[in-house]
Parts: C-alpha cells; structure tokens; sequence
C-alpha cells in the first residue's frame, strides 16, 4: 500500500504538476516536522505506526529543493483516529472519515498541488476547503479563516487558511478527510508518506529502493 502511494505521489507530479508550474520552484522553510506519538482512543487502524518522523529536505548544490508535497501542518499531532470511535460530542459509535489533528490557530497547508474544488461552511465541517488533486480529493475542516477561492490553483504549502473550531468541534483542530472518487482514504498514510517524500530526491530515493 505504501509502495502504491509513493508511486502515485510521483506519478501525479511528473504528470501534472511539472507541466503547469515549470516555471518556477517553490521552497517552504519551516522547522523539521515530527509526528508526535498519538493521544489513545477508542479503535486504531490496523497496521498503522505512528512512530516520529523527521521530515529533512535534501538540496543540490546549485539550486534549492523542489518541493512537491507538504504536511498539512508545521507540528502533526494526531488526537482522534480514522475508523469506528466514539462520537466526542453525542458519545454514540461512529465511524470517522478522516483525522483530527491537534491545532492552536495554526496555517493549514495544501498537500499536494491542485485546484480548489470548493470552499464554504456547514453545520458538521463548519468552515471548510475542498481541493482536487487528480483523482484524489483533501478537505481540510473546522477553520477560522480561509485563504484561498473557487477554481484558485494551489501548491504544496499554499496556505488554505487558519485552523479553529467551526461547526462540530469541542476545541480548535484541524478535521483531515482525504477521497479517491467515492472511497475515503486513511490519511494517516498520506501524512506518513509525505513526510519521507516531499522533495523529487526523496521520491526517487524512495522508490528506487522497495
């Protein structure tokens, strides 16, 4: 599974991403990232390690790194698991779509590079962004502000917005669903791959290995 992710993430940039942005390379600085061990909760996905991770870019000499995904946020601290739970508001059994992540009014980056499908509120995601990347769909909920519009192409690392408690939340945190067509998509795995594989180096080192 692990192995078919990473070739999608460079089968997705050398396809699209490269003939739309050959023109300029995008760079984000921000501290070394580390996914913290996970508060416990109700049920945890089969096969899943959440040990650290230590996200480090990797340079030419002549020129700066490429970077070709993004971690949604600069500190990833998973509070709540995807899969079957207890609801934290009505306390019934539940199966979560996508992952919480712990938040303090922080910037939500866009994984991958894409299109903004859709940006609006409801009474469950509160304020939300939807992005297209090819087949796959990211929704990024519970904001307090959005930074980006309708069909507005993104980068990895774009600032969609600023995370909150809109909609059904008991405190500030980011709610992270990630969609092939109508399937949802554990994100835990794209998290885990994007921080090994956030540079086009890393990708080809990665691949050329499995």
């Amino acid at each position: 599974m692990n192995r078919n992710l990473g070739t999608i993430l460079l089968l997705f940039v050398s396809g699209q991403a490269f003939p739309q942005f050959n023109s300029f390379e995008f760079q984000k600085e921000r501290p070394s990232v580390q996914v913290v061990k996970k508060i416990e909760s109700d049920s945890k996905p089969e096969g899943i390690d959440l040990k650290p991770l230590v996200a480090q870019e990797i340079h030419s000499p002549n020129e700066p790194a490429l970077l070709l995904a993004s971690l949604p946020l600069d500190e990833i601290f998973l509070t709540s698991n995807y899969g079957y739970r207890s609801d934290p508001i009505s306390g019934e059994g539940k199966f979560h779509r996508g992952i919480d992540l712990k938040t303090n009014r922080s910037m939500v980056y866009s994984m991958l590079h894409g299109q903004i499908l859709s940006v609006g509120s409801d009474s469950l995601l509160g304020n939300f962004v939807k992005v297209r990347h090819g087949s796959y769909e990211s929704i990024y909920g519970h904001l307090s502000q959005i930074w980006v519009s309708e069909s507005e192409e993104v980068l990895p690392g774009t600032v969609l917005g600023i995370s909150g408690s809109s909609g059904k939340a008991t405190g500030d945190h980011l709610h992270l669903t990630i969609k092939k067509g109508k399937e949802y998509v554990n994100p835990v795995l794209f998290i885990q791959l994007i921080a090994k594989l956030r540079t086009k180096e890393h990708v080809i080192t990665y691949l050329s290995n499995q």
